[in-house]
């Protein structure tokens, strides 16, 4: 539930036209709200008036995904999110192979526990299933659109590749996309389908003897496989990256950590980090101590 007062500027707006362009609901969520005016349920198509009080309230959703007790990680919870430390080999959300033991499974149970109803996991970002780290579920429609339309979102991973990245830092602005039904994406130019793909590369630890380098990445844009196919490209795959040239003894996975998220807080509009450390099997691989 939410409460608003009308600003003086936005007289004469329709309540539809104040909740899309004021408060970043997308019309989908708006057809799911009860909205009141001044105590009395409206329509979307409603005239306001400076000063009105308005209240909407989102139709409570159910889902047929299973409800499973786990053991979530919390990295971050405010009444609006919840941020989860996902570990590797775990999908986010079911799929028509796999439609349990999902992270969404989880946060299902979870929020019965904490809040007494079962709610849809609205999924803000979501990761490989061997990539691990940060992931954010929105607790109502309206934050998801806010994140998805009005905040400022920056992500944050640490990756270990294979060579040695002699640049401190650089930008990688390759457009990836794909062929057919194939899996692995690659650079292809806007004509062939490619989506424009950019992301910042810093290096934060050179490993001489293990041919490895620990890098920081910055996403400018959110393509599938991203990081994992611009780092092949430059010539420095992740380490157990088995798709994209990673192959390694040393790691049964893609070695991808989502670290560090940067966002605007929906309450006070001020921007807000949470940032974890990097999982046991990276530590093993360098000898890194938290």
């Amino acid at each position: 539930m939410k409460k608003f007062v009308i600003e003086p500027e936005y007289n004469n707006y329709t309540v539809s036209q104040y909740l899309k362009e004021v408060k970043g609901y997308s019309g989908r969520g708006i057809r799911n709200l009860e909205i009141y005016l001044n105590g009395k349920r409206v329509k979307p198509g409603k005239k306001i008036k400076k000063l009105n009080k308005l209240l909407v309230k989102e139709q409570v959703k159910t889902t047929g995904i299973r409800s499973i007790k786990m053991d979530l990680k919390i990295a971050y919870e405010d009444k609006n999110l919840l941020i989860l430390d996902k570990p590797p080999f775990m999908l986010v959300h079911p799929t028509t192979k796999k439609a349990d033991l999902t992270l969404a499974n989880g946060v299902i149970n979870y929020f019965q526990e904490t809040m007494g109803q079962t709610l849809p996991p609205r999924f803000y970002n979501r990761l490989d299933m061997n990539t691990s780290g940060l992931v954010v579920v929105t607790k109502n429609a309206f934050t998801q659109a806010f994140l998805q339309d009005k905040a400022k979102v920056h992500k944050y991973y640490k990756a270990i590749v294979k060579g040695i990245v002699e640049k401190d830092e650089f930008f990688v602005e390759r457009p990836l996309g794909k062929e057919g039904d194939e899996l692995r994406r690659k650079e292809m130019s806007p004509e062939e389908g490619g989506q424009t793909a950019k992301t910042k590369v810093t290096v934060l630890e050179r490993f001489p003897e293990e041919d490895l380098t620990l890098i920081e990445l910055e996403l400018f844009t959110g393509r599938t496989h991203q990081i994992r196919a611009h780092m092949s490209l430059e010539g420095f795959p992740i380490l157990g990256d088995d798709l994209y040239g990673g192959s390694d003894s040393r790691a049964n996975r893609q070695l991808l950590h989502s670290y560090k998220l940067i966002f605007t807080d929906i309450e006070n509009m001020e921007e807000k980090t949470v940032e974890i450390g990097i999982p046991e099997d990276m530590e093993k691989i360098l000898h890194i101590k938290k």
